[in-house]
């Protein structure tokens, strides 16, 4: 057995009293089970969507409430790319019109809480790459 400088003791010269390692590892283990218990049940919840208010709305609300939340955040005048950014952010699949058509087009469907589908849209007018006009529709999908 060496002793001095940078020599590390052996297990033997250890003076541990019986059990002590088997109480450590309890221990230890007690703790990794209770930070698993509360990261199960404590953090288990999931963020709400932003489009889950408007999918507890009527049909014609939830499009009121979409067109005013939306002209607040960008009124007239404002570069489309935020919006249509904001609208694919929140899970609605956006195109722009077509040829000859100054405007984008945007959806989603959305299932109410008494599980029947709601198609969300939204329209965007433009002009270059600023807003003109901004409406919304909300209606019941046929099953």
């Amino acid at each position: 057995m060496t002793t001095g400088p940078g020599a590390e003791p052996s297990a033997e010269s250890l003076s541990l009293q019986q059990g002590t390692l088997r109480r450590a590892a309890l221990l230890g283990g007690a703790i990794l089970a209770l930070v698993g218990v509360v990261a199960w049940y404590g953090f288990h919840r999931d963020a709400p969507s932003p489009l889950d208010r408007y999918a507890r709305l009527s049909p014609s609300a939830a499009a009121a409430a979409l067109k005013r939340d939306l002209a607040a955040e960008f009124p007239p005048g404002t570069p489309i790319t935020p919006l249509v950014q904001r609208l694919q952010g929140i899970g609605m699949a956006c195109l722009p019109g077509g040829e000859g058509r100054a405007q984008w087009e945007c959806g989603i469907t959305l299932m109410t809480e008494d599980r029947r589908p709601v198609q969300l849209r939204a329209s965007i007018g433009i002009l270059g790459d600023r807003i003109v006009t901004l409406e919304t529709a909300a209606g019941e999908r046929p099953r």
